[in-house]
């Protein structure tokens, strides 16, 4: 039986990243294309999340692998407006958890985040936080996903076994980490489409 749902923060929990925000000012300001950006998180972003060393740092890297030049201004920036970039709250999504909340179902985060994203994370999810009987923050456990260790941990917070509860979250490979540890978990594209796979589970149906 279901008995939990678990959301993602970034493009789930909030919007998706905004691109004039960062990468269309990054491609002006610090001359790194969307690939690069791309490939740098892929690279460094895992550190960042896991607590290991700072946004600064974090475009200091990426930056210096690239060979491109910077100042500690321009690493300040890059990271201020990483942060700004995925700080507004998806409405929809927020609306759903409080009709599951009403439903009986337990609520969950679990997110990749370092701790300085913290303040624009209260900000944009101060209501959803307020609602959720548990949450995971990568950088707060030294934990990030897809390691099995920081689904385990979740699941232990909301007091569930995997086949009880389903998670959602934007990234493919975040969702494939969650269903090696027999979480149920799926893509996240839109709150109707998350909607309709919990009808199926509530159902009976695994499609």
């Amino acid at each position: 039986m279901l008995r939990a749902v678990i959301f993602d923060f970034g493009g789930v929990i909030s919007m998706p990243q905004d691109r004039v925000m960062l990468q269309e000012w990054a491609r002006v300001h610090a001359d790194l294309s969307d690939t690069e950006i791309r490939e740098g998180y892929a690279a460094y972003r895992p550190g960042f999340d896991g607590g290991d060393y700072s946004g600064v740092e974090m475009y200091r890297r990426i930056l210096t692998a690239l060979g491109k030049p910077y100042t500690e201004a321009l690493l300040e920036e890059l990271e201020r407006r990483d942060m700004e970039s995925w700080s507004v709250p998806n409405p929809e999504t927020l609306a759903w958890a409080k009709e599951l909340k009403a439903e009986g179902f337990k609520v969950g985060i679990l997110t990749n985040m370092p701790l300085s994203f913290l303040p624009w994370f209260d900000r944009a999810a101060s209501a959803f936080r307020a609602l959720a009987d548990a949450e995971v923050i990568s950088a707060a456990v030294r934990l990030v996903k897809p390691q099995p260790e920081i689904y385990r941990l979740m699941l232990s917070r909301l007091d569930v076994r995997p086949e009880e509860a389903i998670f959602f979250d934007d990234m493919p490979a975040n969702v494939e980490g969650a269903r090696a540890v027999g979480l149920h978990s799926e893509r996240f594209t839109s709150v109707a489409e998350a909607k309709a796979a919990v009808a199926r589970l509530r159902d009976g149906r695994e499609d």
